[in-house]
């Protein structure tokens, strides 16, 4: 992405409001980027990082967390669509480039809209199929066909970055996932597009 996911998470971290909770949790969390950018941000948050993989929450907490921050984040092993956490329990539920990966994607967004309180908001930044005239065929024709062969240059197998264009190319268009949102519960949807909708912030208020 040449480094334009590091500009993307920026962005998603930004469009969280801190609210009474000063509680925010991160879903598919991986090695706690998005976490730790929150309480980098936010001096006055905490943060509960989930993920299916326990190895990557392990690699984060070890390595990337401070001394000084780990009173305010705690790492558990969760499913994004069964959540061992209370209702409205959070101002905040982030996840970056994870929704695409969850099936069936609607009890995750639902968990989502059980865990945050009366205004509350669900900041989704994924990846999306492109559709603009020009830039959309050439990008997926490089998904498909370009990315899987640069892949064999740093890999042994390419299935994964296959499986990633995958996932891209069936993932809902913007206005679809925020029609999901809806469904979910949710009674305010916006997305906000960046480098020509390759990437998406979605933003979901519980009312």
């Amino acid at each position: 992405s040449l480094w334009l996911d590091c500009w993307w998470r920026r962005n998603l971290v930004r469009s969280v409001v801190p609210g009474p909770t000063k509680h925010v949790i991160d879903m598919a969390a991986g090695t706690l980027d998005v976490s730790l950018a929150l309480l980098r941000r936010y001096p006055e948050l905490r943060v509960t990082a989930t993920d299916i993989c326990e190895p990557m929450l392990r690699y984060g907490m070890e390595k990337k967390v401070r001394p000084t921050e780990r009173a305010r984040i705690t790492s558990m092993v969760a499913d994004a669509r069964h959540m061992p956490l209370e209702d409205s329990c959070a101002d905040a539920v982030t996840i970056a480039f994870g929704i695409r990966n969850v099936r069936p994607r609607m009890d995750a967004l639902r968990e989502m809209h059980r865990l945050l309180v009366p205004g509350g908001r669900a900041c989704i930044l994924e990846f999306a199929p492109v559709s603009t005239p020009v830039f959309g065929p050439f990008y997926h024709w490089y998904l498909k066909h370009i990315m899987p062969r640069l892949a064999k240059l740093v890999s042994s197998s390419d299935s994964a970055f296959s499986y990633f264009a995958e996932t891209i190319e069936t993932f809902p268009k913007p206005a679809d996932f925020s029609e999901e949102l809806r469904e979910a519960g949710f009674s305010f949807v916006q997305h906000i597009p960046f480098t020509l909708g390759v990437a998406n912030i979605h933003i979901a208020v519980r009312g």
